[in-house]
């Protein structure tokens, strides 16, 4: 369950980067498309998508606040799963750390950029679309991060290296949860595929050593991410969709691996909660 909870998260938050971005390049398009003269017919853009844009542009503004609110409350069940974790790294009510401001900072901001689409995407100009897409390029970093304070525990590894390694390698796999929920499978399946493996060398050695058979799930979802760029058509976006779940389902596993180590670490000072 905490798996399919994890899935959910990087599918959202993939979303909230890509579709954006993509209904921005769409309406700079549609705004190139405007005749100079009022007088002749405005001829659709290469790539505007015409009506098909402005039902793309409804329809996120419609389940944009919503799947928000799945992610967060996914994320609240991961919370409450991990929560000698959450506690070590001040992730909890009132914030106590600097990832857990960050974390609901950006939640926040996101979650009120959603409520302003809902009410006047009609209007909104190309760069206020980018502006939401880098909204959510942040909540996906410090979704990241918080993820990964969450995998790590108190257990050994636990040093700012092996974290931002880490939470890097969850972003191309958020970002490729999102391509292949939204549109054709391009690149980031494949560069998804390609940075799993690299966590590996996030982890301590006593992890990687307890792994055994978990690695072979991590194989398989690497290796239907890295494929699904030269499947046919109609098997790319399940292929993609399939390795981001045995993906899940890998992180999850190793969460439940690394708790059972002893806290015989340092946390790092600028990250550890205030006593």
């Amino acid at each position: 369950m905490s798996a399919l909870a994890l899935f959910l998260q990087l599918v959202v938050l993939g979303l909230h980067v890509l579709v954006p971005w993509r209904l921005a390049r769409a309406a700079r398009a549609a705004l190139h498309a405007i005749p100079a003269n009022p007088t002749l017919p405005a001829m659709p853009a290469p790539g505007s998508g015409g009506p098909d844009s402005a039902d793309s542009r409804r329809i996120w503004a419609l389940v944009a606040t919503p799947l928000l609110l799945a992610a967060a409350l996914a994320a609240l069940y991961t919370i409450g799963l991990r929560l000698d974790a959450a506690l070590a790294w001040g992730i909890r009510w009132p914030p106590a750390s600097i990832p857990a401001f960050a974390i609901l900072l950006s939640g926040l901001t996101v979650g009120l950029g959603d409520l302003l689409l809902f009410a006047g995407y009609r209007k909104l100009e190309p760069a206020g679309w980018r502006v939401c897409s880098l909204l959510g390029a942040i909540l996906l970093l410090a979704a990241s991060l918080a993820g990964e304070l969450l995998r790590l525990g108190r257990g050994p590894g636990a040093t700012i290296a092996a974290i931002l390694a880490a939470a890097l390698c969850r972003v191309p796999l958020a970002l490729a949860a999102g391509e292949a929920s939204s549109g054709p499978v391009r690149w980031l399946a494949p560069l998804a595929g390609a940075a799993l493996p690299c966590s590996l060398f996030a982890f301590s050695t006593a992890l990687r050593a307890t792994l055994g058979a978990d690695l072979l799930t991590l194989g398989a979802a690497s290796f239907l991410l890295l494929a699904a760029r030269l499947l046919p058509l109609s098997l790319r976006r399940p292929a993609a969709l399939a390795g981001v779940l045995l993906a899940a389902f890998f992180l999850d596993r190793t969460s439940d691996l690394q708790a059972a180590f002893e806290p015989r670490a340092t946390i790092p000072d600028i990250l550890l909660a205030e006593p």
